[in-house]
C-alpha cells in the first residue's frame, strides 16, 4: 500500500505482528489500539486542511491579499448586504475579529459598508468594483488550487469524496 505524505510526517506507530491481538483502551472508548488508521482520518484532514490554507495563502499573496481576505471576499459576494454579525457566523469567528478583518478591506477599497435601512446601529457589507476583480483572479486560483488537489482521481471518486466528507460533515452537525 502506498503511504501518503500525512503518514510519513506524522503517522501513528503501527503494532508490530507478533501482537495480533484486539484491544481497545482502558478508559472503555472503544478505540481500537491495533487499528492507529481509525483515529489517523481527522488527524489527516486536519493536516490536509493546514497545508491547503498555507499554499493558498502564498497563492493569494500574489494578489496583495491573505487567505482570511480571499474567504472575507466570497462571503460576501455571496452574501452581499450581510451584516459585520452575519458575516462573523459564515465565517465562524467572532464579530471583533469579523470588523478588524472588515475593516482592513475597507481601507483597501475591497469592501464598502453602508447602512443597515432599518437599523442604525448596523452596517451592510458590499464588495467594490475592485474587490470584482479580485474575486475573478481568486476564483481562478481556486479552481486551480482544487485541479492539484483532485489530480488523479476520476469523475466518479470526486463524487465519491464529496458524499463522504459531506457525511463526515454531517455527523460533526448532530
Amino acid at each position: 500500500m502506498p503511504s501518503s505524505p500525512c503518514v510519513l510526517r506524522v503517522g501513528w506507530p503501527r503494532p508490530s505482528s507478533s501482537n495480533a491481538s484486539r484491544r481497545t483502551d482502558p478508559g472503555g472508548s472503544g478505540i481500537d489500539s491495533t487499528r492507529p488508521g481509525r483515529r489517523g482520518v481527522a488527524l489527516r484532514l486536519g493536516m490536509i486542511v493546514r497545508q491547503l490554507r498555507r499554499d493558498f495563502d502564498r497563492e493569494v499573496a500574489s494578489l496583495g491579499i491573505t487567505g482570511s481576505q480571499g474567504t472575507l471576499l466570497f462571503a460576501v459576494a455571496t452574501a452581499p448586504g450581510a451584516t459585520q454579525r452575519g458575516i462573523a457566523d459564515m465565517l465562524e469567528m467572532t464579530e471583533a475579529a469579523a470588523g478588524r478583518l472588515i475593516d482592513r478591506m475597507v481601507a483597501e477599497e475591497l469592501l464598502e459598508r453602508r447602512p443597515k435601512p432599518d437599523d442604525r446601529r448596523a452596517h451592510c457589507i458590499y464588495l467594490t468594483g475592485r474587490a470584482q476583480a479580485v474575486l475573478e483572479a481568486l476564483s481562478a486560483m481556486g479552481d486551480h488550487h482544487e485541479e492539484r488537489l483532485l489530480a488523479g482521481l476520476g469523475e466518479a471518486e470526486r463524487d465519491e469524496l464529496l458524499r463522504l466528507l459531506d457525511h463526515v460533515a454531517g455527523n460533526l452537525q448532530a
